[in-house]
């Protein structure tokens, strides 16, 4: 039997129980008591009863039907439904303001009390519900923390090397791709992963986690750097080779601001922090400039551009020093290309003694970037 006295505390119970709103539950259990009065009163099966609860507390059943004009409804013949509609003129004996096209509540007999079956009926539902609740709940959840870093464990590591973390409530995936190549992801390790999607499917909500993600980098200076996180800096684009280096494009409004020393910190306290989390790769913080020459300058550090133009076809020509040349290359060519990359510029890098000459590695084409002003 389900005693509509014990309403509100049935309510609280599961609400404290299973960490979901007040007004979810409730919703939850009217729609089951409907139910149940339904079955109870053996009503047909196309009437609808909802039940309500009163300000005092208490729970009343209603028989709701659809306000129809009564031309309409002669118009409709045998069409007009009786157990969902209601004449106008009806309908206005019960309330004189109804009007075509409302819904219309007609108080129906108390039920303190319901039979075996329907309470059996109503428990079914209300279970039925609360899951739908919990998972529409935790998807919420965690959809809010998309675009952010989260902290989890590591479950284990598959046969494709797909990562499984446990986020609490939910196993969050990390596929092969999204993971860093030198990275050794041990059961039992706690990391920070790069939330970048997540679904309601099927087998229920589905996180996505990343470390090899560009978003990751900035996502973890928000965390450390306060001023990224109330505007006062602006992160303005991000490129990166995941594992190995990263360059971060910064800017301020405030002319007092240093973006980089804030990105910095006290005797580097901020950006050690951030390598530490990304197991020492190295990240380059860079002047954001709307003037593309100082841009790509300012990208191509830590060498020094001693002079740069624009050419012809999105091309900026950037001359430096014999000395400075590895340094604008890189190893590999990763400072050009991730200098191209941030910038969004095709960059030739040539000797200030020989501007004419191209030299080996010194071109770099822009890829697709990832986050940019």
């Amino acid at each position: 039997m389900i005693s509509l006295k014990q309403f509100n505390n049935f309510i609280t119970q599961i609400s404290d129980a299973r960490g979901l709103s007040v007004s979810d539950v409730e919703n939850a259990l009217l729609e089951a008591l409907s139910i149940a009065y339904k079955k109870d009163s053996q009503l047909s099966r196309d009437v609808i009863v909802k039940a309500k609860k009163t300000p005092n507390g208490e729970v009343k059943f209603y028989l709701v039907k659809t306000v129809i004009d009564d031309k309409e409804a002669e118009n409709l013949g045998k069409n007009f439904n009786s157990n969902r509609n209601i004449l106008l003129s009806e309908a206005k004996k019960i309330n004189s303001n109804s009007l075509p096209g409302q819904e219309i509540y007609i108080e129906l007999p108390p039920n303190d009390s319901f039979s075996r079956v329907a309470a059996q009926t109503a428990k079914q539902v209300i279970i039925q519900k609360l899951r739908e609740i919990e998972k529409q709940s935790l998807f919420s959840d965690f959809k809010e923390k998309e675009g952010k870093v989260i902290s989890g464990v590591i479950e284990k590591r598959d046969q494709h090397g797909n990562v499984y973390v446990n986020l609490g409530k939910v196993i969050g995936t990390m596929f092969k791709n999204e993971t860093i190549a030198n990275e050794i992801y041990r059961p039992g390790q706690r990391m920070r992963f790069y939330v970048y999607a997540v679904e309601q499917s099927s087998k229920g909500v589905q996180v996505f986690l990343s470390r090899a993600h560009s978003f990751f980098v900035p996502a973890i200076f928000a965390v450390e750097v306060p001023e990224i996180v109330d505007g006062t800096i602006e992160i303005k684009g991000v490129a990166r080779y995941p594992g190995v280096r990263t360059k971060l494009a910064v800017f301020s409004k405030i002319p007092e601001i240093d973006p980089i020393g804030a990105c910095i910190g006290v005797k580097g306290a901020r950006i050690i922090s951030v390598m530490n989390e990304l197991n020492n790769e190295k990240i380059d913080i860079v002047l954001w400039d709307e003037d593309p020459l100082k841009y790509v300058a300012n990208a191509l550090l830590p060498a020094k551009v001693v002079d740069i133009k624009m050419m012809p076809r999105r091309v900026i020509l950037a001359l430096v020093n014999d000395e400075d040349i590895p340094l604008a290359i890189g190893k590999n060519g990763q400072n050009i290309k991730l200098a191209a990359k941030l910038t969004g510029w095709q960059i030739y890098v040539r000797s200030v003694n020989a501007p004419d000459q191209d030299i080996e590695g010194g071109v770099a084409e822009p890829e697709k970037n990832e986050q940019s002003s």
